[in-house]
C-alpha cells in the first residue's frame, strides 16, 4: 500500500508499526464491547471494564497508542461511542466484528 514516499500524511504508507497499533485499538474495542473474549466470570468483567475506561483522552497510554497508529484519539473515541450507541455487539451477532473493525481502521491512511 505505498502511495507516496514521504511517509507522512494522506497517501502515505501504512507501515507494519502503524498496523500493529491499529490492531491494538481494534482488540480494545472488541474487549470493551465484550466480543470474542476468552475469559469468564470476574476476569471477563475486569477486561471489559478496563477496556471501556481506556477510551479516554486523559489516558496517557491510549493517546500514545493512537499517536503510534497515526490516528487522532478523538476520532477513535467517537468511533467507539458510535459502536456502543449502535449496540454493535448485537448488530454483529453471528458476524465478524473483528474483520469489520480491522478493515475500517487498518485499511485507510
Amino acid at each position: 500500500m505505498i502511495y507516496n514516499n514521504s511517509g507522512t500524511g494522506e497517501g502515505s504508507t501504512i507501515t507494519p508499526h502503524i498496523l500493529l497499533f491499529r490492531s491494538i485499538i481494534v482488540r480494545a474495542i472488541m474487549d470493551a464491547l465484550d466480543v470474542d473474549i476468552h475469559a469468564w466470570g470476574r476476569h471477563r468483567a475486569i477486561i471489559v471494564n478496563e477496556a471501556n475506561a481506556w477510551f479516554n483522552l486523559k489516558d496517557k497510554e491510549f493517546c500514545e497508542v493512537c499517536d503510534n497508529s497515526d490516528l487522532d484519539p478523538s476520532f477513535i473515541i467517537k468511533t467507539y461511542k458510535q459502536l456502543v450507541e449502535a449496540n454493535a455487539k448485537n448488530l454483529f451477532k453471528n458476524k465478524n466484528l473483528n474483520k469489520f473493525l480491522t478493515h475500517h481502521l487498518c485499511s485507510f491512511h
